[in-house]
């Protein structure tokens, strides 16, 4: 659909001719895809105000990863005051739709380049990174689980399995936030990651970038919502040793992508019961594959009984009836 509404005629040294909006899940970013005078397109996005603040940080960001040979969009043009950004194209397709498009037997070679970008980030030294936002620490990473305690449990089962749950991700929290330090995207998934028509591979929404655990990316990425449908579990585990391999994981790496993919997910499944209850209803889908795999986790990491009966409900139900 085209949305001209409100699109300016041109930003910085760059003329707008037409413009297509894109749909930005559930950022509260506007994003268009322009066609620019000069030739070409390029990626319109504007930012709700007050934000100006947060342009301001966002383009900080993808210039210091640039600067560093990260694949992140170029910047073109960027307005703070006017809440306007226009960054490059990568294009329109995605990690996802790439694998749904690759015959299973060649799906790995098709993910091994959507790793690079972990790697090269692996080499930055963690004391480089500015202080943009916050780390992920135990305290955050405890945050994070909140989300699965106020939308994935109903009121009885959070008011009768507190006692238990509460001290058990008090404990992965700290267990998690104890692993080896990277620099981490963050919300490294397969629709942020972009394949242009010349195979380049690019990385967007990057303005969350922090320090955290080392294998928090991977774990997002082999976690994420489709991959049980895209790769096998031992094509996800040749990804991972590729990663190992890539960034000079230390031992025990395995067991720390366990623990924090399980950290994650229970992360995740909170956000997509929250979004569920606030109008888009869509994100239901994936709450049983992702409970269901959460609960596997949650048995190897030694999770209590009622957590994982918890989260086998979950993968039954996909939490229809909690709100």
């Amino acid at each position: 659909m085209t949305d001209t509404l409100h699109i300016p005629a041109s930003i910085g040294a760059f003329q707008i001719c037409s413009s297509e909006s894109i749909t930005g899940d559930a950022s509260c970013r506007r994003y268009w895809r322009v066609v620019l005078e000069q030739g070409g397109t390029a990626i319109l996005c504007r930012y709700p105000g007050p934000w100006r603040s947060v342009v301001k940080r966002d383009l900080e960001v993808l210039k210091w990863l640039g600067e560093r040979n990260l694949p992140v969009p170029q910047i073109l043009a960027g307005d703070a005051q006017n809440l306007w950004v226009l960054l490059e194209d990568l294009g329109p397709v995605d990690g996802e739709q790439a694998l749904v498009e690759t015959p299973s037997a060649a799906r790995i070679e098709r993910t091994i380049p959507l790793v690079d970008p972990l790697i090269r980030l692996a080499a930055l030294p963690v004391r480089q990174l500015p202080p943009w936002n916050p780390s992920l620490d135990q305290a955050f990473l405890r945050w994070e689980l909140t989300g699965f305690e106020m939308w994935s449990l109903s009121t009885a089962t959070r008011h009768t399995a507190h006692r238990t749950l509460q001290p058990w991700f008090d404990k992965l929290a700290a267990v998690v936030a104890g692993h080896p330090q990277a620099i981490c995207f963050r919300d490294f998934h397969l629709n942020n990651i972009l394949l242009n028509t010349d195979g380049r591979v690019g990385v967007i929404d990057v303005q969350d970038l922090r320090r955290g655990p080392d294998t928090y990316d991977l774990a997002s990425l082999l976690g994420d919502r489709a991959m049980p449908d895209l790769l096998t579990a031992d094509q996800r585990q040749t990804i991972a040793e590729y990663w190992a391999e890539g960034v000079g994981a230390t031992p025990g790496w395995q067991h720390r992508l366990e623990v924090t993919t399980l950290q994650r997910a229970l992360k995740v499944l909170g956000t997509f019961a929250f979004l569920s209850a606030r109008g888009l209803p869509h994100y239901q889908r994936w709450i049983p594959k992702t409970a269901s795999a959460a609960a596997g986790l949650a048995r190897n990491c030694g999770a209590p009984a009622e957590a994982i009966t918890i989260l086998l409900e979950l993968a039954a139900t996909g939490g229809s009836d909690v709100w």
